[in-house]
């Protein structure tokens, strides 16, 4: 019995576990995160939230392949506000940290330059913290829209 109690806190220590206040510390700093993220939207550059983005980041929206690299993420923002987005609304729901890695569940809303709703729907960010600042590793979200009835 001693051996399996020892045994059980050895998994327990290599695998982590966060408890409640560095939880909490991790969901403040990705919160933050996300109004920098929201900020840096309004003001319309594909360049500048593709800087918020972890060096091997990829963005992966509904129905395209993975976007990856910085180049790459920056025409996929910019691209999304020659099209009319203008601000982006972020909630989060969840987070669940281990390390330096989290992974946050939240919702969104896009909007147009007079405030008209485009778009709505769920996200999931995996972010890791680089040199004490947490970026997106992996971004992927989709409406929750319905598609209109052919």
């Amino acid at each position: 019995m001693k051996n399996r109690a020892y045994l059980c806190l050895a998994v327990i220590a290599l695998i982590g576990f966060t408890t409640p206040s560095l939880a909490a510390q991790v969901r403040t700093a990705i919160e933050a995160a996300n109004a920098r993220f929201s900020a840096l939207a309004a003001q319309g550059s594909g360049a500048t939230l593709a800087g918020l983005y972890a060096k091997d980041g990829a963005v992966m929206p509904a129905g395209s392949d993975p976007i990856r690299g910085t180049q790459a993420i920056a025409k996929f923002w910019q691209g999304a506000f020659a099209s009319g987005m203008a601000a982006i609304e972020l909630k989060t729901v969840e987070v669940y940290a281990q390390g330096a890695t989290a992974t946050e569940v939240g919702e969104y809303a896009l909007r147009d330059k007079v405030g008209h709703l485009l778009d709505r729907g769920k996200y999931i960010v995996i972010w890791h913290n680089e040199g004490g600042q947490w970026k997106l590793l992996r971004d992927m979200f989709s409406t929750n829209v319905p598609s209109p009835k052919n």
